[in-house]
């Protein structure tokens, strides 16, 4: 039984080393500050983009498939 004690100890003192040294050290290189995002919305001229390249492609297939 002092054995399992043990290694619930030593399971916990792991848990205890990640949370203290790893997870901040994580939390550091992830984070990012709010001023440095530009304002810039990339959505909607995303889509427009995306969209145009889908139907001149959709078109050139189609004039492709009728001169054959």
């Amino acid at each position: 039984m002092d054995s399992q004690t043990e290694k619930i100890k030593q399971r916990e003192a792991l848990e205890n080393a990640y949370d203290n040294f790893v997870q901040p050290h994580i939390d550091m290189l992830t984070e990012v500050n709010a001023q440095s995002v530009p304002d810039i919305y990339v959505t909607f001229p995303g889509f427009c983009c995306v969209s145009g390249w889908l139907v001149l492609t959709l078109l050139y297939c189609f004039w492709l498939r009728s001169h054959r």
